[in-house]
Formats: C-alpha cells, structure tokens, sequence
C-alpha cells in the first residue's frame, strides 16, 4: 500500500482530470445528444453482438463444474412461458433454459444453485426474507431510488439547469470542491434521473426492471422449496397483468427493464458497459430460434396449472 503514495499529488491531479472529463462526457452524451434511451449509440451499434471480454454467470459456473443439469423441454402453458420470458434476459446471462421455470429442472440440485444464488443476490434464506424483498420490490424498488434522486436535485436546484450546467455541478461535486451536496456512492443514478426528467420519463417509467426481478424471485422461491408452485404462478399471474397493463410490447418493456437496470448500476453507457452487455442478450435471445420475444405480450394470461 505504501508504493501507492509515490508521486501522489501528481498522479492524484491527472486522476481528478481523467474523472472530471469522463464526467463531462457522460452527461454531454446524455444530455446533449439525447442517446441515452438505449444507452449511447455504441451499445446501439453492439446490440446483436455478444461483448468482447464480458463473462456470463454461465462462464462463472462452467469454470467450477457447478452448471445445473438440463433435460428435455418442459410442457408448460403459454401463460408461464410469458413469465419466464419477462426475466429470460438473466437466464440467458446464467446459461440457462428460459423455457424452464427459473431457468431449471426443479431437482435438489438445482435446489441448492437457486439457494446459493438468492442468498448471494439477495440475502434471502428462507422463505420470510423471501417475501420481505418481494415486497420491498412490490412497493418501491428503483423506481422509490430514481424519486428520490429526482426529488434531491430539485432540492438542490439542479434540476432545472441546462446540460452544461449540470455537467459542470456534479463534476465540482465529485471532485470534492462542493461539499454541501452529497451525491453518495453511485453518482451516475443522480445523472440519469436528470436525463430521465428532462425526457419527461417518470421514476415508474422503469418499473419493469423491479417487476420482471419479482417473477423471478417467485420462480427462485418455488425452486428451492419456499413457495409451492400454484403459489408462485398465482404471484406471477398477479405481477404479469400489471406489467402487461404498463407497457405495450416486449421491445417496450425491456426497453424499460434495461434502462432501470442502467439505472442500479448506475452505469452511464457505452460500448463495454453493463448495459450493453444486458441488451447484447436481449438482441441474441430475440433473434433467436427459439425467441421467447415471440410470444404475443397481448396474449391472455389466464390460470393455467
């Protein structure tokens, strides 16, 4: 740790101005050019290709051994195939089948990933905690995070500002030289809440990224025993006509989805981004054989198990 103070103050100056340009670009980019519906126009260019370098969940558990053993496709209605389509995009990222309920074949084995994996992801290890982040997730999600962010701004009077002007705020902000104003840990999220409201978007425009995470907690529940299975489709029922009633088609919704999940990441675009990565694999599924995206969203959903 020691060797890291050499030359401090130099490298320190170079640091601070290799961020304050970063900063600037981001929201000249954003803001400026207005691409930031579809995160930039380099993720644009890449979708339909797989990322260079990115590592999947599925390249994570090849390398251990631990990938779930999969069989045959399963018979299940058209009904479940459309909740498993609304979360296929991280199924797809965790090397799975969609087409399964949770991406698996319910057996103790894969009882035991989809544990690891709510646990990790979640800290949930029972069923209680289980319905407590259901819930949370329900009531507020991101969607809570991004009112908050516009909230704060327009407390702040920033939010009013033009581009330019914002740009250079948060750059005096995270460089330290404003100290009344705290943009905490993921600056990036307070960003895109001011393109979001500039765009007129509501915080309830991302809805879909905390809505389609809950028909995959209900999935993961069911798959490690904490939910019975008509439970969790009955949820899923319940969950799906209020996505289908928000938006008007997949590509809208995972529009949607995509730009909440920007938003958790508080990722600010580009060709190597997160995001970009997340629509590379909505854009392969898609174009797929066997697309869930060809599924009609209008269809009924009705109980069928």
């Amino acid at each position: 740790m020691e060797n890291m103070r050499v030359g401090r103050g130099r490298g320190t100056s170079v640091r601070r101005a290799v961020r304050a340009l970063t900063w600037m670009l981001s929201v000249l980019l954003l803001v400026g050019c207005g691409r930031a519906e579809r995160t930039g126009e380099d993720a644009t260019a890449a979708a339909g290709t797989e990322t260079p370098g990115a590592v999947t969940m599925a390249d994570l558990l090849r390398d251990s051994g631990n990938i779930p053993a999969q069989t045959e496709v399963p018979e299940v209605s058209d009904t479940v195939l459309w909740f498993n389509a609304s979360y296929a995009c991280l199924t797809y990222a965790n090397g799975w089948d969609w087409r399964w309920v949770g991406g698996m074949e319910p057996t103790e084995e894969n009882a035991q990933t989809a544990k690891y994996f709510l646990y990790s992801s979640w800290q949930v290890m029972d069923r209680e905690s289980g319905i407590e982040v259901v819930n949370k997730l329900l009531s507020g999600g991101h969607r809570a995070e991004c009112r908050k962010c516009m909230d704060e701004l327009e407390e702040w009077g920033l939010m009013e500002m033009d581009g330019t002007r914002f740009g250079e705020e948060v750059i005096k902000i995270t460089e330290g030289e404003r100290t009344d104003i705290d943009l905490g840990d993921a600056p990036g999220r307070y960003v895109l809440a001011y393109y979001m409201y500039h765009k007129g978007m509501e915080a309830e425009y991302i809805a879909a990224w905390d809505l389609c995470r809950v028909n995959e907690l209900y999935a993961n529940l069911y798959l490690c025993g904490f939910m019975e299975y008509e439970e969790a489709m009955d949820a899923s029922l319940e969950n799906s006509l209020r996505l289908q009633k928000m938006y008007d088609s997949w590509d809208e919704m995972v529009e949607a989805y995509l730009f909440g999940y920007q938003f958790w990441q508080a990722d600010l675009g580009g060709a190597d981004s997160p995001t970009s990565e997340r629509r590379s694999y909505y854009e392969m599924l898609k174009n797929s054989d066997d697309s869930p995206y060809e599924l009609d969203w209008n269809m009924e959903l009705k109980k069928s198990w």
